[in-house]
């Protein structure tokens, strides 16, 4: 059992309803907490319901009834023909659009209920046709439902080691894996006729799944969470320093971004186009700090970047503009992040009262974290001299905003190391041979891997998962596209059952 994030519940009461943007109305409950170790906002389970959020669920529920109702069109796509009988319309009514609010058919009881309760509703809303208040009152009702607001799998029946979903339940975890939102009449229609328990049919509704729209969102949200994108908000350079530097840095940066990742997933491309592409999107002002010459003006252009200085989004202003101070690169932060989130490595928190980094005084920047991370025997060097520095210091060739440059502080870059890498300290020259490395290495696609299907269940991995991660990680590391993978996951045995051991 699921409850719907906060932008689940937007996007599936826009679709719910037919309109034409999400309502903006879960601006007002209170924002979901963050589960240490799980970096997307769907973990199952720390999303509780406490009494503010019950709160914020009751007035939402009656302020989104009330825009619905003053909307005819929306009425008249929400509510079957008048056809004089108001006792079979309003019966007609809870069926259909309480299937599509429980994303399954009602039970009878369910009807049943829900058919008095749209009775009982005249007196409540004086002055208002009884019709209409019924519909008003249900509308509430459904609304505030355990059923709507979380994603219930009650199939209870073993089947060797598994208990496999029924249509509806593949119906929903596909539509919430790949669209973030409830399922369409086509997915609904599948699981009516019981064609989704068919792996076939799940792989065909997923590919359709993933041409639509909604599944870019998907892909775009899924990475702004795992390369934290929320970090781009720390872009400042120093003007002193970077006079040239634009003030919307961390505008363009996410722009790019986004321009990237839709650029990959549109032309059929994988995690090794991420990593390793010098293809990107640069306005005149991006340019200027890639040093591609041509004439740019203020909108995105597709680019090729100089394949020498430039491979993947880890060469990119973004990432590299994150993680620097003002200033200078910052190799620690950048090969932390890499570390954990990119190679999967565990590093440990940084210890208490860490000292500030001292200025270069006639070092590189490379010298001087270096000095201060990597003294023998101290409890820094464990972690920088092995796991962090090497996978930083690759970058030592881009600056503070992401421009490549040959000297530091008047020497000569050195940006070679040997990261950690499968287990194995692997030497590169720079970041574009780190960048190949990490294209190549079996733990970083596996590590992708994991992230995707953590994405999924709504959980942090466990031991059960390996085989799926294994098996997704070496689709990815063999050039398979990012649909071909997320194909591959959903319509996986793991993904298709349920573990008995699993809560619903």
């Amino acid at each position: 059992m699921a409850r719907l994030t906060h932008q689940q519940w937007e996007n599936t009461v826009r679709d719910l309803f037919g309109l034409s943007d999400t309502t903006g109305l879960s601006s007002t409950f209170v924002t979901d907490p963050k589960t240490s170790g799980y970096i997307f906002d769907n973990n199952a389970n720390s999303l509780s319901v406490d009494q503010a959020l019950w709160s914020g669920y009751q007035r939402a529920a009656t302020d989104v009834v009330d825009l619905v109702m003053k909307d005819a069109k929306v009425l008249e796509d929400i509510l079957p023909p008048d056809t004089g009988d108001a006792t079979a319309r309003a019966t007609e009514f809870v069926k259909s659009f309480g299937r599509r609010a429980y994303r399954r058919p009602l039970t009878d009881a369910e009807v049943s209920e829900l058919v008095s309760l749209f009775d009982q509703a005249p007196p409540l809303f004086t002055g208002t046709p009884a019709f209409e208040a019924g519909v008003r009152l249900c509308l509430q009702a459904l609304l505030q439902s355990p059923y709507f607001l979380y994603r219930i799998e009650e199939s209870n029946k073993k089947v060797g080691s598994v208990i496999p979903l029924d249509a509806w339940e593949v119906a929903s975890r596909l539509s919430y894996t790949l669209w973030n939102t409830m399922p369409d009449d086509t997915l609904f229609d599948a699981a009516e006729t019981g064609e989704l328990a068919n792996q076939d049919v799940v792989e065909k509704q997923a590919r359709r799944m993933l041409d639509d729209p909604r599944a870019e969102d998907v892909i775009l949200r899924f990475h702004h969470a795992l390369l934290d994108i929320d970090r781009y908000d720390s872009i400042s350079p120093l003007a002193a320093l970077f006079p040239d530097a634009p003030s919307n840095l961390a505008d363009l940066a996410r722009e790019e971004n986004r321009a990237f990742l839709s650029d990959v997933f549109d032309n059929g491309g994988g995690y090794k186009e991420i990593l390793t592409s010098n293809r990107t999107f640069v306005n005149d002002e991006l340019a200027k700090i890639y040093g591609v010459s041509g004439s740019f003006g203020s909108e995105l252009t597709p680019v090729e970047l100089d394949a020498t200085k430039r491979r993947g989004i880890f060469t990119q202003v973004g990432f590299l503009a994150a993680n620097a101070t003002s200033a200078d690169p910052d190799p620690i932060h950048r090969g932390a992040f890499l570390a954990r989130r990119i190679v999967c490595l565990s590093v440990a928190a940084p210890p208490g009262n860490v000292p500030p980094l001292p200025a270069a005084g006639g070092r590189t920047n490379r010298e001087t974290v270096t000095d201060h991370t990597e003294q023998p025997g101290s409890t820094c060097a464990g972690c920088h001299s092995t796991k962090i520095n090497p996978l930083g210091f690759p970058f030592e060739n881009y600056d503070a905003v992401g421009a490549y440059r040959t000297k530091d502080n008047g020497f000569d870059v050195d940006s070679t190391a040997s990261p950690l890498v499968d287990g194995q300290p692997t030497p590169v020259k720079n970041g574009v041979e780190l960048a190949d490395v990490l294209a190549e290495s079996p733990g970083v696609h596996q590590c992708y891997a994991k992230h995707w299907v953590e994405y999924a269940f709504g959980r942090k991995e466990v031991p059960q998962d390996d085989k799926l991660v294994a098996d997704l990680g070496a689709r990815s590391r063999a050039g398979d596209s990012l649909k071909d993978v997320l194909v591959a996951l959903v319509t996986s045995k793991s993904y298709l059952n349920r573990s008995p051991e699993v809560s619903k």
